[in-house]
Formats: C-alpha cells, structure tokens, sequence
C-alpha cells in the first residue's frame, strides 16, 4: 500500500520524520520467540500506558526493557480476525468467513492447511512451537465439531507441537480444556454431550473454574519452556483475561477498580510468571518477546457490567481513545504493544509507527532470512525498522485496514489520516446473521457520511473534517478499495521496509 504525495506530504509535516534509512534485523540466527496476547485488554489499561491505579510490575518491567508502540493495530475489534491475521499474517476478509465475527467454539479449522504460519515457520526452522491458551480459530473440519473425536485440523496441523487451552470462550461449549487435540478430564465410557440452552456439559469431570483458568494456563506454559529451554522454542500464550467472565482468583483483590481491576493484574502476574522463566534459564537475552492484545477493552458507559464499574471508579479502559471492543473507532483496534529484546530492541523506548499484528510473521521471516512464498502472509509487512531501529528510522509499513464487528463497517488509517467508511459500504456477506442484524443500527453511530479525522491532532477522534479536505478522503477511499479489490496477489509492496 504506497502512500500518496499528499498525504505523505501532511504526515512529514505532522510527525516532522527525518529521512535517514532504517535499521536491519539483529543478525542472531534463532533466538526464542514468545508471543504473549491478552483478550480485550485496553489501550489503557496498564500502568505503563497511563492507568492510574493498577498495579502492573511485570508489563511495565517490558516497557522499561523494551520498546513501546502507541500506534499498534489489531486488524479486528473482535478476537478472532485478529488471531486469524497475527497466526497468518492475512487480513480474515479475504477468506470464506468474510468476517470472521461467526466463529464459535465448534467452528471448523479457519486457516487453510497449506498455509504458512507463524507456528509453521518456525518449526520449518527447527523451533519447538506450542499454543497454549485461548485458540478461537475453529477445530476439526465438519460445521459442528465431535467432542468425542480427534479434534483436527487444529493448532497441531498449522505447525505447532504441542497446544493446551479453551477451543473459544470459557463459557462456550464445551466447558473442558482441550491437550493436543482431544478433550481433557472425560470420563471414562461417558460421552462428551452439550445439553440445553445453559449448554450444560455432559461427560467432564471436574469442570473448569473459570477463576483458576489464568493459573492453569499459565502453569502449562511455564512447565512447557521448562520442558524446552534448552532447544529454540516458540510459545504463543494466549491468556483468557480480561475477557469476561471477569473471574480473577481469590489471591487477586483490592484494586480500586474492583474484579476488573483484579482480573487486569492477575494477567500481569501471569506474564511476571514467564518473564520469572525465561530469567530462571537465562534466556532473556536471546528471546525476542511481544506482549499485546486481540482487540480493545469493552466498554460502554451505559451497560452494567465490570469493566463499565471499572470506567466509573476512573479506570479510562481505552485511555483517550473513542470507543472499544468491537467498535469501528480507535478504541476498538489500538492495543498495548511491547518489543523487548535486551540487546537488539532499544530499551525504554517508545515509537509511534503504525504496526499491525499481521506484521509479525513477515518480520520474523526477514529476521531469519526465510523467504515467504508467493500467495501467503499477503497483509504482511516487515517492520523490523519498528521493532530494532533507532529514531531515525523508517516505518515499515504506512497504512492500515481495519474491520469493526459489523461485516461491512472498514476503516483505514494512513498516516495521521483515518477514513471510517459509511458511504457505499460493500455487501460483504456475513456467516453470523444475528450478529448482522444486531450491529446494523449501531455502524458508525447513526453516521451516513464518511468520517475523516486526523489523529495527531485530534486522537479522540471527536470532529470529523471530511469536508474540509475532500481530496484526502477520495486517496483514503482509492487505497481501501484496491486493498479490498486484491484478493489474489502475491506479496504487497512494503514501503521503508528495513533491509536484512
């Protein structure tokens, strides 16, 4: 996606960005890589991101080891079109599921088997991979998944070694934690059933308790890098906090923001748990760490739930952003995004370059000089100048596409620019139809009009100045439609990339 003279014009001028070339990839042949991706947590919602409040050592421990992104983008404001794209590096628009908003638990497998991934990637490079955590990508093949069989293809078929976690919510069917790709704790000679509109599960004992999910998870990802330290690894930990059930276990209370709050700091911990790990081994300096999030915080100050508690205690989920989880606005799709790498990732830094969680298996790929083939990780872009570069250097990528959890609702930011498409939106079939009808009166807030804001100076995005700069929404409008247009072509230009 090249950037227009005009555009790029205003976003020199608003960011005054030198000129000097970019920084390549650290040259290490195979250091650790550990993705950590928390659910719906806010742009706020940590100490090192201007919470005020919370107790939040560990994340704010990366940040001052790190560098911190204030410009990082989920492609989704709903979970998995963001897991989807960070596993693949492919905005989930461009597959059968359009949308991505109707996978449940029982959903077939959504990444294509002969697709690269993450996991995938590594593995081809002698890591040992494993998934543990929140999946949400569907399972097996049939619409509606056997809970008594094998279920794949799963995490197991798409490169990794090892997977223990939740198929989606811990609330969605079936109530039971799923180890490579069979149900865990069945009873013996009993099927596995889900029954009645509470979807009682049938055939599991004990149930999971929702507040010992975060212990458990976490306990299976610190016993598997102890089990494999010695060897590359890669761990994608994908913890369930903070999406609801807002469930923090009882060693977590007394935030002033109440089980949200509690909840927030028990995912902290459970990073310090891994970060105590890798320091244990030694392997903090040869591990390449990224802590984010799927989409951003719920929030709506009129509902009565947790985080709405939270929000009127003083907690600004989203900080100074519009809107949240699920939302076409910023709050929605900006996430906490940290790099530490001590040694190669400048340490206490901060960056404002647009980055996206589809970035991260072409960054990887460059770092270990792996080609991509022709047809896969099309959304892309290696931003290795982002992660390791110092001030002087070049994004590596200058635009983004952004998809709210209304199948049609797009946006796209290049630059300070951000367009919010309500103008001749295309018919994007919608695999969730419920959800369809229920979002269709809320996309955009009623707007009719294309929105426009410019968010160096108003990042609330508070007033519209479509009118005033016609030009730039009619560029805007050219780039979303070309991206939308290609479905199938090879890689994209990727302007400013660093060079390995």
């Amino acid at each position: 996606m090249r950037c227009s003279p005009i555009i790029l014009a205003t976003w020199l001028f608003s960011y005054c960005l030198p000129l000097a070339g970019a920084e390549a990839a650290p040259k290490v042949s195979k250091p650790n890589v550990v993705i950590i991706l928390a659910d719906d947590l806010g742009w706020g919602s940590l100490a090192c991101y201007g919470a005020k409040g919370l107790h939040t050592p560990h994340c704010d421990r990366l940040a001052k080891e790190g560098r911190r992104f204030t410009n990082a983008y989920a492609p989704g404001s709903v979970c998995s079109p963001t897991r989807y794209a960070l596993m693949s590096g492919r905005y989930i628009w461009r597959t059968f599921m359009k949308d991505g908003f109707g996978i449940h638990s029982n959903a077939p497998l959504l990444i294509e088997a002969n697709r690269m991934t993450l996991a995938s990637l590594l593995k081809s490079q002698g890591y040992r991979t494993a998934a543990i955590g929140k999946w949400h990508i569907g399972l097996g093949m049939a619409s509606e998944a056997d809970w008594n069989k094998p279920l794949n293809p799963g995490p197991l078929q798409v490169g990794f070694d090892y997977f223990f976690g939740i198929a989606a919510h811990l609330f969605n069917p079936p109530r039971a934690y799923i180890e490579n790709d069979m149900l865990v704790d069945r009873v013996p000679g009993q099927l596995v059933t889900v029954e009645g509109k509470e979807h009682k599960t049938l055939g599991i004992d004990p149930l999971p308790r929702d507040d010992e999910a975060m212990g458990k998870l976490t306990g299976k990802a610190v016993a598997w890098l102890e089990a494999n330290h010695e060897k590359p690894f890669f761990l994608y930990f994908a913890p369930n906090a903070i999406h609801g059930p807002i469930t923090p276990s009882k060693n977590f209370h007394g935030s002033p923001y109440g089980t949200y709050g509690d909840f927030i700091e028990e995912l902290d911990w459970s990073v310090g748990r891994i970060l105590e790990t890798l320091d244990k081994y030694k392997l903090a300096d040869n591990t390449l760490l990224i802590f984010t999030s799927d989409n951003g915080g719920v929030f709506n100050p009129l509902s009565k739930n947790e985080s709405t508690t939270a929000f009127h205690a003083g907690l600004a989920i989203n900080g100074i952003l519009k809107g949240g989880k699920a939302s076409v606005y910023e709050g929605g799709f900006r996430e906490p995004y940290i790099v530490r790498w001590p040694g190669k990732v400048p340490a206490g830094t901060v960056s404002d370059h647009i980055v996206c969680l589809s970035d991260t298996l072409a960054t990887l790929a460059s770092m270990l000089k792996v080609p991509l083939p022709a047809g896969n990780a099309e959304d892309s872009f290696d931003v290795s100048s982002s992660w390791f570069g110092d001030a002087r250097a070049k994004p590596g990528r200058d635009s983004v596409v952004l998809q709210a959890a209304a199948a049609a609702e797009y946006a796209v930011r290049q630059g300070p620019w951000k367009l919010i498409e309500h103008e001749n939106r295309p018919a994007v079939p919608t695999i969730n139809k419920n959800r369809e009808k229920r979002t269709a009166a809320q996309r955009g807030h009623g707007h009719k009009q294309d929105e426009l804001f410019n968010l160096a100076d108003d990042p609330s995005e508070t007033k519209s100045v479509a009118a005033e700069h016609p030009e730039i929404v009619a560029q805007l409008r050219k780039l979303l439609h070309e991206s939308r247009e290609t479905h199938d072509f090879t890689r994209p230009m990727n302007p400013g990339a660093a060079k390995p």
